[in-house]
């Protein structure tokens, strides 16, 4: 599957370089590299295989409670099993569809902590 980029100006956040809300993948700033577009796509299968609308429940309750547990913006979004999972198979060269849609399962129970990204 290649995701459908689209560019845009303030979507999402400056925070973040990409976003996939299925079947778009939004970014903004510099056109993305294959790694990013690797880590996007897998996000794009999560969403197919939890048929997409329970894929956001989980994202934002994963992120809540790694939010209150951390009390830090980037250290509870690096913890979801979705992200976690995104960015060990990101670098992988084509990963099977389905080893990118349920990779996630495994990092529920991930026990290492997340490391902070630098401050720019």
């Amino acid at each position: 599957m290649s995701p459908l980029l689209i560019h845009t100006r303030h979507f999402p956040p400056h925070r973040y370089h990409a976003i996939s809300i299925f079947p778009f993948v939004f970014y903004n700033g510099q056109p993305l590299t294959n790694n990013e577009i690797q880590h996007e796509t897998i996000h794009l299968w999560q969403q197919i295989a939890l048929l997409i609308i329970p894929f956001y429940i989980l994202y934002l309750t994963f992120w809540l409670i790694f939010l209150a547990r951390y009390r830090n913006f980037d250290m509870a979004y690096r913890s979801i099993p979705f992200e976690r999972s995104a960015y060990m198979l990101e670098s992988k060269s084509n990963p099977k569809a389905f080893t990118q849609a349920f990779h996630w399962i495994k990092m529920v129970s991930y026990k290492e902590k997340p490391q902070q990204r630098p401050k720019a």
